[in-house]
Parts: C-alpha cells; structure tokens; sequence
C-alpha cells in the first residue's frame, strides 16, 4: 500500500501542471527514504511512509512533523533556502498536486532550488573549491553552532557512554565486512586504537559535556551536503556578501542520536571529507579557521579521533550500500572501492592517536 501511494504521488509531481507556479523541466532524486522533485524555481522533498526503526514516518502526521522540525531546525543555518511547508493535495476527481485542492495525503519540504552541479563535493571534484569558500564555509558553521539547540537530552548524546556505545555499534555492524571490504587486521588495528584512546580520555570526553559543546549539530556536515554558488562573484565585488554564496542543507532532525554530538565531531567531518577529496591543505584552512573564530582549545586533542569515527562510519555507510542486490557490476566494484578507501582513511587517522 505503502509503496502504491508513492508511485501515485511520484506519477503526479512529475507533470508540470502539477504545480502552482511555471515549470519548464522537472528531475526527480529519489533516495532511500525521500523524494525530492526539482521544478525549476523550487524544490520540494517528500518523506516515504517508511518506519525503519531509527526512523518512523509511518503516519501522515508524523510525516508532517518531521517536515517541520527539518524546516525549522536547517532554517537556523540556510534560512533563505528553507521556504516552509507545503501540502500535498488530491481533489475528488483523483488529481493531485501541490499546494492545490481538496484532501491533504502528503507534506513536503519546500526549498529554493539550487543548481544540483554547484554542491561541493562536485566543485571538488573539479578542483572549483576555493580558500575564500573554506573560509566562509567555517564561519558559516561556527555561527550555526553558536545558536544551535542544546538542553540536557541533547547534552547526554556527547557523555562518554554514548560516544563508545557509537562506537561498540560500528564495530558490530562492520564484523561481517572483514577481508570482503575491510581487512581484518585494519579492523582490529581501528578497534585497538579507538579502545585505548576512549579508555585514557573518558574524563576528557565527559568535560566536553560540562563545558557545554555538545549541541544538536548539523550532523551530516559534508560536501554533498553544502551549495556553492561561484557564480555570484562575477557580479559582486563586495566579498563581504559572498556568505550568500554557501548554503549547507539537509541537516539529520529524524534522530538525535545522530547530530548530537561535540561541536568537533561535526567539524571533524567536513575535514575528513576534504581529506577524502586529497584536499588536506584545504582542510587544514577550515580547522585553522573555525579554531580562530571559536578560541577552542580542545579542538587538536579530538580532531583526529573523531576524523577516524567520521571516516569509519562512512566506510560502514558504503558496506550497507555494497550488499543492495539492485547494484549492477560496476556499482558494487565503485561501492566496494569507496568503502575501502574510507576504511584505509579510518585506519590513517587511528594511527595518530
């Protein structure tokens, strides 16, 4: 049924009449647990009635809830890009489009909508990034961690107890990966290193807590997951108006467990994927940077570990990936290359601890 009501709504977003505003060409991003249709001016993302036990959209209303709460919390960080919510509507001939008439059947998230070859992971790739983006890119987040949430629940995800729980939980998860994506050895030399470092800094890691640098964070902060628009500067030479140019979308609101964190754990992410991309000179401007702007001292004692636990766990990310019976050949062997080069990066950084 689930799946039936999807296919309807997809079969629908993707006529143009669809819409309440003028659409020339319409693409459509369908992820594990959302669609997103892009319609020129606007986007507009859609949650599939999925309960997966980390997360549960299994009711209309907890599908709406979950818009909301995205909008206002990605709101504290790209304001000009979250527009509010939208309804899905279906009349009494069977029509359905967005933000029309009759019964509301589904909520979306409605977006600006930007150039999808302008996230940065892209420009990358192209070798587009450049100092003054990192720069800006640093202060964006360091002021989102300066207004971002924190109260007592959310303090508790940065106490020791869940740090190693997280880890326990990668190390579990990853155990039937040994010698098909990661080496045995490199799976032990991880565990041993992450296991010596948490025992000898528990202390440190709870006074973090005390220190109040645990927040609701963005939580999935890498280059996939931020817009640069370059173009701007052609027209501008006022630099102080290129934070217009940096948006940083899709922050994780569907589970807390996973952007509570240390404020470094979400910085350490942004540098571990910057390493990924063999960007290490950029890396190192965006740590230089947000450490100027925070005054953390902290910041050189946990980088390393909490770039290992970013790099691991995208390695585990890519071990779920490698076991979708949908993958063709090639995909599996690209999947299977990724995973081994998160885990070999995994591996690099518990070496520094």
């Amino acid at each position: 049924m689930a799946v039936d009501h999807v296919a309807l709504v997809i079969s629908f977003l993707e006529k143009p009449e669809s819409y309440p505003h003028p659409v020339t060409e319409i693409k459509k991003i369908i992820t594990a647990v959302s669609v997103v249709f892009l319609s020129d001016a606007f986007a507009y993302k859609f949650n599939k009635p999925l309960n997966l036990g980390f997360l549960d959209f299994s009711t209309l209303e907890k599908r709406r809830n979950q818009c909301e709460t995205e909008i206002k919390h990605n709101s504290l960080i790209s304001p000009d890009l979250y527009l509010g919510l939208s309804t899905i509507n279906q009349d009494e001939s069977g029509k359905i489009s967005i933000d029309g008439k009759g019964k509301i059947i589904e909520y979306a998230v409605k977006m600006k909508q930007m150039d999808p070859e302008s996230t940065m992971n892209n420009l990358l790739r192209d070798k587009k990034v450049t100092t003054n983006n990192i720069l800006q890119l640093a202060k964006q987040i360091h002021q989102f961690h300066q207004k971002a949430p924190e109260d007592e629940e959310i303090r508790s995800y940065g106490k020791f107890e869940t740090v190693k729980f997280n880890w326990d939980e990668n190390f579990q998860q990853t155990e039937k990966y040994k010698d098909v994506l990661i080496p045995t050895e490199t799976f032990t030399n991880v565990q041993q290193k992450i296991y010596s470092f948490l025992e000898r800094k528990q202390d440190f890691i709870n006074q973090r807590v005390r220190k109040n640098k645990i927040k609701h964070c963005h939580g999935d902060f890498h280059s996939g997951n931020v817009f640069i628009d370059n173009n701007n500067n052609n027209n501008n030479n006022n630099k102080n108006n290129n934070e217009d140019n940096i948006h940083i979308f899709d922050g994780i609101v569907f589970n807390k467990r996973f952007p509570c964190s240390d404020v470094i754990a979400e910085i350490a992410f942004m540098a571990m994927d910057l390493d990924f991309h063999q960007q290490e000179a950029l890396a190192k401007v965006f740590i230089d940077e947000y450490q100027k702007l925070s005054n953390d001292e902290d910041i050189s004692k946990l980088l390393d570990f909490y770039k290992c636990y970013r790099a691991y766990i995208r390695g585990k990310i890519a071990s779920f990936t490698y076991d979708d019976p949908n993958l063709s050949t090639a995909e599996k062997e690209k999947t299977k290359q990724t995973a081994g080069r998160y885990f070999r990066l995994a591996q690099a950084y518990a070496e520094l601890l």
